[in-house]
């Protein structure tokens, strides 16, 4: 399957290919301490900013030294791709910078490192889009579940340190509602309607068309949850459904786009969304792979089209907020979110006709299994 001799696959990026100074490896070695959420909920609470910075003075560099280790490890040919060995700069720096703060000990130290967090948070924007490329174009040097096993492993280290690190800046911010990073009154159907605006506005642009939305349900319900987390899953399934249906309406000409169906059911301690198509449903061929990592249904325009063509044509489609359908990591990336507190995603498709998917999410104010969850 791959071209390349199998000594040159299997040599770790471990080696002298990487220049790191042994501070990384220590600390990298040193154990990581699990933050509950009712442990942020109190300091967020308290807005105790000082103990906060002081615990992600110590936490934070164990973290990042730990995913840099990890990029260590790839195989060496997918360790100096481009995208990858950004992201392992990326962390390196980050890692660097934080060893070379003062420890926060009063308020002026408390500023200046508060701030200087703030920048890193804002450089790591792209880790997500830059693993996904670097993977599109070298993943093939590794087997599927070694693929999975990174990826699953960044993304929920990824997620658990902007987790911390933005509590903490959030603490400095005062918003009705919210506690650091949770909204204690998230109402689901607001958040739904604004991300099917936004995703209405993308469909529009790629199509010329997008369906309708119909909201049904608990529609008044609130519950405590991380905004952003739910913005992106709702994000990426109604990109999935959207798309989904007006192109399924073109195979079958079909001039009136069917709604999306969104209901939302509050329970005791969970929240249910189901969101329903008719967008004909996924092939049973295609429906093992659609939680694989790089899997997409966007079809090349030939098979002799290379991922360089492919990512020019999807640059092509960008509109509001992005492409229409991207690089694979939209479904794998929203079951980790919904997984990450305690929740699920579901995704069951009828043949030729659409497809339902459910998603559960705790509320993290009052759900147990949720208030057990350590970060």
């Amino acid at each position: 399957m791959n071209s390349l001799p199998k000594a040159l696959r299997t040599f770790s990026s471990e080696s002298a290919a990487w220049h790191v100074g042994k501070k990384i490896g220590l600390v990298g070695k040193e154990p990581t301490t699990p933050v509950t959420l009712q442990h942020l909920i109190k300091l967020g609470q308290a807005k105790d900013k000082l103990a906060s910075a002081q615990f992600l003075y110590e936490e934070l560099p164990r973290r990042l030294a730990r995913r840099v280790m990890a990029i260590q490890k790839l195989p060496f040919i997918v360790g100096v791709n481009p995208y990858i060995k950004s992201i392992y700069n990326l962390y390196s720096h980050s890692f660097e910078t934080l060893q070379k703060i003062p420890k926060p000990v009063d308020e002026p130290t408390l500023n200046v490192y508060s701030e200087q967090l703030r920048e890193l948070v804002d450089s790591h924007q792209d880790v997500i889009p830059n693993l996904a490329k670097g993977f599109l174009e070298c993943g093939k040097y590794m087997d599927k579940q070694s693929v999975t096993e990174f990826l699953d492993g960044m993304i929920k280290a990824r997620i658990g340190i902007r987790v911390l690190a933005e509590h903490h800046l959030a603490m400095t911010e005062t918003h009705h509602n919210w506690v650091g990073v949770i909204d204690t009154k998230l109402s689901p159907s607001i958040l739904i309607r604004s991300v099917a605006h936004r995703v209405s506005d993308i469909c529009e642009i790629n199509y010329g068309t997008a369906p309708e939305v119909e909201l049904k349900g608990h529609t008044s319900t609130t519950f405590s949850y991380l905004h952003v987390h739910l913005e992106y899953i709702l994000m990426e399934l109604l990109k999935n459904s959207m798309r989904a249906t007006v192109e399924h309406s073109m195979k079958l000409r079909r001039r009136e786009q069917p709604p999306v169906e969104i209901t939302i059911c509050e329970g005791k301690d969970d929240i249910h969304i189901r969101i329903r198509d008719q967008g004909g449903g996924i092939s049973s061929e295609d429906l093992p792979k659609v939680f694989d990592y790089s899997f997409t249904t966007v079809p090349k325009i030939n098979e002799d089209e290379g991922i360089f063509e492919t990512q020019a044509r999807l640059a092509m489609q960008s509109g509001v907020g992005g492409p229409i359908a991207g690089l694979g990591f939209g479904l794998p990336m929203s079951r980790i979110y919904a997984k990450y507190f305690g929740g699920c995603l579901e995704l069951i498709p009828v043949a030729g006709h659409g497809c339902d998917v459910f998603l559960t999410l705790p509320n993290i104010s009052g759900a147990a299994s949720a208030q057990n969850v350590k970060i």
